[in-house]
C-alpha cells in the first residue's frame, strides 16, 4: 500500500506545475522596435527551461493590462510571456516621426491602414524573442478580437510559430481580415474561444472554427464556448488554467468544450436571434463610436 500511495503521489506531482518554475524569474519592462520605427512598450517574463512563451496581443482600444489575470498563472506554470501595447495604444503612443498619437487618429479602412500595420508589432515581438533564444516551436500567439485576427495573420506568415489562441476572433476588424490568413495557417494547433450570447460574433466564430477544421485538420482545431462574454473577459483567473493546459497539450484531447451555463441552454444555433444579439467586429466598433 505504501508503494502504491507513493506511486500515486509521484504521478500527481508530474502533472502539477512545479513551484520552482515560478521562482527565480522576474518580469521585465522592455521596448520592442518595429520595422517601420514604432517603439512599443511591453512586459516580458522569461520562460522556465523547456516551457513555452506566450505572446499576448490585446483588443482594439485597450492595452496590455487586459492580460493581467493571465500573468500569475503563466508564471506559476513556468510559462514565459511577452505582452505588448500595440501602436497607438497604452504606452506605445510615440509615432516614428516623434509626435504623439493614438488609435483615435487611425483610419479604420484600407488594407495598409495602421491596424493592418500592427502585424509588424507582432513581428517585433517575435524578433525580440528570437534575440533571446526563444525559437518558434516554443511560441504561442494569443490574441483577443483585433489581437486574435493579428495573431492568426502573423502565424500564417510565420509557420515556425507553434500555435495560436484566438479569443473572440471575427471576420473583419478595421479591415484586418481573418479568413484568408486562416486558410494559409497550415496544419498547426489553434484554439478558438468565444461567448454564445452575441449572435453575430458567435456565428462568425463558428465560421472560423469550421474553416480551421478543414484547413488545419480536425485534430488541430479546438473550441471553447462560454455562455456569455466577448474579448478578454472570456478568460479570467478562474478558467485560464484550461487554456494553459491546452497550450501544454494542444492535441489531447480533441474536444469542443462548453461551459456548464452554455449547456444549460444559453448556447444557441448559428444565426438564431437572441436578446443579446449584438454586432461584432467592425460593425460593433462603429456602433461604439456612435454611442
Amino acid at each position: 500500500m505504501r508503494l502504491l500511495a507513493a506511486a500515486l503521489l509521484a504521478l500527481a506531482a508530474a502533472f502539477l506545475p512545479s513551484p520552482a518554475a515560478a521562482q527565480g524569474r522576474e518580469e521585465e519592462r522592455v521596448t520592442l522596435t518595429t520595422e517601420d520605427g514604432w517603439n512599443l512598450s511591453a512586459r516580458y517574463l522569461k520562460a522556465a527551461e523547456g516551457a513555452p512563451t506566450v505572446v499576448l496581443v490585446h483588443t482594439q482600444k485597450s492595452d496590455l493590462n487586459e492580460w493581467t489575470p493571465w500573468f500569475p498563472a503563466l508564471k506559476r506554470y513556468g510559462f514565459g510571456y511577452l505582452a505588448l501595447d500595440l501602436r497607438g495604444h497604452g504606452n506605445s503612443f510615440v509615432a516614428p516621426s516623434g509626435s504623439t498619437t493614438s488609435w483615435r487618429a487611425f483610419s479604420m479602412g484600407g488594407s495598409d491602414n495602421e491596424y493592418n500595420r500592427m502585424l509588424r508589432d507582432v513581428e517585433a515581438a517575435l524578433a525580440y524573442l528570437s534575440t533571446n533564444a526563444v525559437t518558434g516551436d516554443r511560441i504561442a500567439l494569443a490574441g483577443s478580437v483585433l489581437g486574435a485576427n493579428l495573431a492568426i495573420k502573423a502565424a500564417a506568415l510565420h509557420p515556425e510559430v507553434a500555435m495560436v489562441v484566438a479569443i473572440s476572433p471575427v471576420l473583419n476588424v478595421h479591415d484586418v481580415l481573418s479568413v484568408n490568413p486562416l486558410r494559409a495557417y497550415g496544419r498547426r494547433p489553434i484554439l478558438f474561444i468565444g461567448g454564445a450570447d452575441r449572435a453575430r460574433q458567435y456565428t462568425e466564430l463558428q465560421i472560423l472554427y469550421s474553416t480551421a477544421r478543414i484547413t488545419c485538420g480536425q485534430g488541430n482545431a479546438s473550441l471553447i464556448v462560454e455562455a456569455r462574454g466577448f474579448g478578454p473577459g472570456l478568460v479570467n483567473k478562474y478558467n485560464v488554467r484550461r487554456v494553459l493546459e491546452w497550450i501544454k497539450s494542444p492535441r489531447l484531447p480533441e474536444v469542443v468544450a462548453y461551459s456548464s451555463a452554455a449547456l444549460a441552454g444559453l448556447e444557441f444555433e448559428a444565426g438564431a436571434g437572441t436578446p443579446g444579439d449584438e454586432p461584432a467586429g467592425e460593425e460593433q466598433e462603429q456602433q461604439e463610436e456612435r454611442d
